[in-house]
């Protein structure tokens, strides 16, 4: 997690798990989820994409086993425009282990690898809102 933030933590380690907004609720984000997604964008734009990101953490101790820490809960709302995409983050539950700085821009490093990957334009952090 070092890499994620400085303010993490010795030995802790973090697992995230996505969820997409439908509707009234957030379906975990698997591969039937991002079948559904992948067929709502051919036959549509969207225009906004609320997900769920709960972040978990994990110590390994002296003895080696692993003990589980207080989660957090934030909010992601990603609003496309013409040329830009805009990141809203709301932290809407745990101790914020991680900065919402330190989120913001892990989260755009890793959509810059997946489209460097696929030889389309990165995303440029302009400025950040803080909710």
């Amino acid at each position: 997690m070092k890499t994620l933030t400085k303010a993490a933590p010795n030995n802790c380690t973090i697992n995230f798990e996505f969820g997409l907004a439908e509707a009234e609720s957030f379906n975990f984000l698997d591969d039937e989820e991002l079948r559904k997604l992948e067929s709502i964008l051919k036959e549509q734009t969207l225009q906004v994409l609320d997900v769920f990101c709960a972040a978990s953490y994990h110590i390994r101790e002296a003895d080696g086993k692993d003990k589980s820490l207080k989660f957090d809960y934030n909010m992601l709302r990603f609003v496309f425009k013409t040329k830009n995409m805009e990141l809203f983050i709301f932290h809407e539950r745990g101790i914020r282990r991680i900065p919402l700085d330190d989120l913001t821009l892990f989260l755009i490093n890793e959509i810059n690898k997946e489209l460097a990957e696929n030889q389309q334009e990165t995303l440029v952090r302009k400025h950040m809102h803080m909710l």
